[in-house]
């Protein structure tokens, strides 16, 4: 696995196993449909819903496997869309990283 691929690899291993397990993995055909992204981003969600009521619970196991899933449903989305998500996820960090100090006014 080459270290620069590493979030494209995982995205195409978790579709490779949810295609395998029966589940319709996201198509870049869907990207315009009133279903398919907006399904997924629910799910997302979800799980982060799912990962903050571990919290709740201070169960720290659950809560670790929750993220896990959110990172899983995450990726398996986006690899319909793109080829290169590390470069997209990179890209996205150095124009963080250029950000000012608590840029945007934000308290929180």
């Amino acid at each position: 696995m080459t270290e620069n691929r590493v979030l494209q690899q995982l995205a195409e291993e978790i579709r490779q196993i949810n295609e395998g397990n029966g589940w319709n993995v996201t198509q870049p055909e869907q990207w315009g449909g009133a279903y398919k992204v907006p399904a997924i981003l629910a799910l997302i969600h979800s799980e982060v819903s799912e990962a903050l009521e571990a919290f709740r619970h201070d169960d720290g196991e659950n809560f670790i496997e929750e993220m896990a899933d959110i990172v899983i449903r995450v990726l398996d989305c986006v690899a319909a869309f793109t080829d290169d998500f590390d470069s997209v996820v990179r890209a996205k960090l150095e124009k963080n990283r250029q950000r000012g100090y608590r840029h945007g006014g934000k308290r929180v």
